[in-house]
Formats: structure tokens, sequence, C-alpha cells
């Protein structure tokens, strides 16, 4: 019994002793306390070779083992970092734009200052901590210190320069949240990261529509879109689809079939924040050239973005405009499945923007057209006037053009032309990301009594390029008559 007993003391303090052991372990690892002996067991340090030629002197920046030195192209080291500095990873780059390259290098080291400290902190702390360093290389391969950082806010898991813009830094923390900074005469400061985007449907002004505004409102649309100001206005970028051209002459105004709307409507959209309108749809040859023409001007005039129409006038094919906002660039497109009032294309080749027909050569040079967009943008949304009217679910000849838009790489499609909301979703791409898909919007407004939807998502930069952070479906009231 004795032995028994002496066994089982013995095997609980061994329990005890393992337990002691995975407690600290655990410390180490998830807590603070683990910067005081090392920098955190998550931190994945970058080894690599970068080779670069600064004012006829070539000269190779090497990170590896947690340190960083700049060599010469006869191998010869002109400078290393700091002994006491473990390199989390680093690159060349001109941050300020002054044609030269600075290091930039994540550093993880003891104490949060330097040498030099705020009056106000009499004691540095002993534990390791991040900080990003920023140093100036000069003819003959000088390097002298920047910019550092004693605390930047975040713990960066990775950081890299941006695609179409290797002045701007992106990071990403260990929650997967991505930062971007630029430099700003003395430091790097953080800048938005998110585009937020707003579109609608059709926006058809009725005769019952302009008749009220003419009586009631002194010709004026405002109470149309009022509603929705406050929301239009804080989004980046509001879009719609504007059914029904503008047009400038009285005799002109007129309703259902062949739609001419005052040009007060374009002034009290503009007064309501849109940004952009997609003119592609059926309806956009109802006033001929004259419409069209009439249009184009006002909104651009008002800074406003047009997409799927050109001007009579124009004799370069423009498939899409770009837009940037918070260093990201987006490619818009806007197409339609045809026109009401016949095909003037033979006359005006680049007037009306269509969806490809049939045949392979048309639906090929389809893909290719939205694929070249990619040469100058981060992000590509196409407006798309298709589908069967007043049916909710989705034709298959939307779901034809969706895997064309699928295989160009589109990133969100914003559906037109039924006047009743349908179904919006993830389609996966022959590339393996996912497009968003809004097949239908229905009306923005109308004098017809069926409800609309907003569509609305969040876009942002990240390590394996610009996505979509969030989106969403959002019916409304779209009758004119119903706020």
């Amino acid at each position: 019994m004795e032995r028994r007993l002496h066994f089982i003391s013995k095997y609980k303090w061994w329990l005890l002793l393992l337990f002691a052991v995975a407690a600290i372990c655990c410390a180490l690892n998830f807590s603070p306390f683990r910067t005081l002996f090392a920098p955190p067991l998550w931190v994945s340090f970058q080894d690599k070779r970068i080779s670069f030629t600064e004012n006829g002197y070539d000269y190779s920046l090497v990170i590896q083992g947690k340190k960083c030195g700049l060599y010469s192209s006869n191998g010869d080291r002109l400078w290393t970092s700091d002994d006491t500095y473990r390199i989390q990873d680093g690159f060349l780059t001109d941050l300020d734009g002054n044609g030269d390259p600075e290091m930039v290098l994540l550093v993880w080291k003891r104490g949060t200052y330097g040498k030099a400290r705020p009056f106000w902190v009499k004691d540095n702390d002993n534990a390791y901590s991040q900080h990003i360093f920023i140093y100036d290389i000069s003819d003959g391969g000088k390097v002298s210190q920047k910019w550092f950082a004693s605390d930047i806010g975040i713990l960066v898991s990775r950081m890299k320069l941006m695609d179409k813009n290797p002045s701007i830094i992106l990071t990403e923390d260990r929650s997967g949240n991505n930062t971007l900074w630029r430099w700003d005469s003395f430091g790097l400061k953080n800048i938005d990261n998110e585009v937020s985007i707003v579109a609608f449907g059709d926006n058809i002004i009725h005769e019952p529509i302009y008749e009220y505004a003419a009586r009631y409102e002194g010709g004026s649309f405002d109470f149309l879109y009022e509603p929705f100001a406050k929301e239009i206005q804080s989004a980046d970028i509001a879009m719609f689809q504007a059914e029904t051209v503008l047009v400038d002459k009285k005799d002109m105004v007129s309703g259902y079939p062949s739609f001419g709307s005052p040009i007060e409507v374009g002034k009290a959209l503009k007064k309501a924040g849109i940004d952009v309108v997609a003119c592609a749809n059926n309806h956009v040859l109802d006033k001929g050239t004259y419409g069209i023409d009439v249009s184009s001007s006002f909104y651009k005039e008002n800074g406003m973005t047009v997409l799927g129409m050109q001007e009579s006038t124009e004799t370069e094919y423009r498939p899409y405009e770009l837009i940037s906002k918070n260093g990201i660039k987006i490619a818009l497109f806007a197409y339609t499945y045809g026109t009401n009032a016949g095909d003037a294309s033979d006359k005006y080749p680049y007037m009306i923007h269509y969806l490809p027909g049939d045949s392979d050569a048309e639906r090929n040079a389809f893909v290719s057209e939205i694929q070249s967009a990619r040469d100058e943008a981060d992000f590509v949304i196409v407006y798309v006037h298709w589908g069967d009217e007043y049916e909710t679910k989705v034709s298959d000849y939307q779901k034809e053009m969706t895997a064309l838009l699928a295989e160009a790489g589109a990133d969100v499609v914003i559906g037109s032309h039924p006047h009743v909301v349908q179904e919006a979703k993830l389609v996966q791409r022959p590339d393996g990301k996912d497009m968003l898909v809004y097949y239908s919007l229905g009306n923005f407004r109308a004098d017809q009594k069926y409800k609309g939807a907003k569509a609305s998502f969040v876009i942002e930069h990240s390590f394996e390029g610009v996505s979509i952070k969030e989106w969403q479906q959002t019916e409304f009231e779209a009758y004119w008559k119903l706020k």
C-alpha cells in the first residue's frame, strides 16, 4: 500500500510539472509575456534577396536569418541591421516620390523607443515590440535613418507593396484586417482602404410622374430622390440605370412607350448625389441621337460618369470608364440586350454598347473587351440590361451571359430591365474567385407598383487583390407615390 501511495504521489507531481510547462508555453505564445524573451511564435520571418540599381550603382538587399544587409555588386557588405533587431520583412521602393529608393523594414526589437524618447516617458520598456523602420539609401550605398515608428497601432502579420502603386504599403494584421499606408511629409500615414458602393435599378419617368412634378413641385423632381439622398451621399460611389433619356425641349417630353424625361430629372439626380449613370437599355434610342446627346452632355457637364452610351459625334469606341477611389481603380461597363427603336450601330457603331449575339466571334470579343480593363483596373463592375420583364425567375439568357461575364473576370454584375427584384448571389468564376451577381434590382423610381432593391457592397485592398468585403441587397418601395 505504501509503495502504491508513493507511486500515485510521484505521478501527481509529474502531472503538475507537465501542466506547469504547458501553462508557461501557452503564456509565452499567446500572452504579452512572450515578447519579453523573443518575438511571438506566430511571426513568420521572411528570407529574400532584392537587387536594384541606383544612380549607376548596383546593390543587393538581403534579408536572411532575421538580419538585413546591403551589399555592393562585388559582394562587399555596405550596411547591416543592428544586432539586437529581428527583421521580419522588408522591401525597397520610392515612397516619397523623389526618384530615390527607400528601404522599408518590419522590425522586432526590445523597447518601444530608441535612445531618444518623449520627455514624458521616464523609462523605456524591455519587451519586444514591432516597428516599421524606413532608411534612405544614397550614392555609394550609404544608409541613413529616415523615419522610425515607435508604434503603428497594429501587429502586422505580413506586408507588401501595391502592384499598381508601389508607393503605397499594404499591411495585414493577425485578424486579416488590411491597412494602407503612404508617405506624408514626415512619416507614414494610414489611408482609407475601403470603397463603399450603392447601386439602383431602372429609373423610369412615366407620364403621371412628370405631370405631378409640373403641377405640384414647380417642375422639380427632388421629391423622387429625397428618400434616398442620405444613403446615396454616404456612399463613395452611387449608381443607377437611366431607363429614360433626358430632353431639353418641352415638346420632346413623353411617357410610355417612347420616353423623354425633362432635363430637371437630371438636376434632381445630381442634387441627390449620383456619381455614375448606366445608360445602355432598350429605351435609350427612344428620342434618337438627340436624346442620347442631350443626356450624355448633361450628365458629363454635371460631373457624372456615363456608361454604355456614347454621343453620336464620337469616333472612338470606349468600352468602359475608369474611376479611382481611395487607391482603388474601378472599371465600369454597361451593356443592353437590344433597343426598341431599332439598331443604329451601322451609322453610329460606338453609340450603344450591346451584349454579344450568338456567334463565337462576338462572344470572344466581348470577353476580351472586359478582360482588357484589367491592364489598368483593380476591380470590374458591369451593368447589364437583360432578362424577362416582370419575371422574378432568372432566365436562361441571363445565365448564359453570366457565364460569359464570369469567364471575362467581372467582379460585380448589376442587372436591370425585369422591373422586379430577382436574386443576388456569388457565382464562382473559372479562375476560382467569386463574382457577385445582382440579377435584377427592379425599379429605382417608376409609376409601377413593384418593389425595387438597392445593391450595396464594400470593396477593399487585400493580399489577394481588391476584393468584396461585404455585400447585401435591400428591397424598398420603388413606386413613386410611396416613400
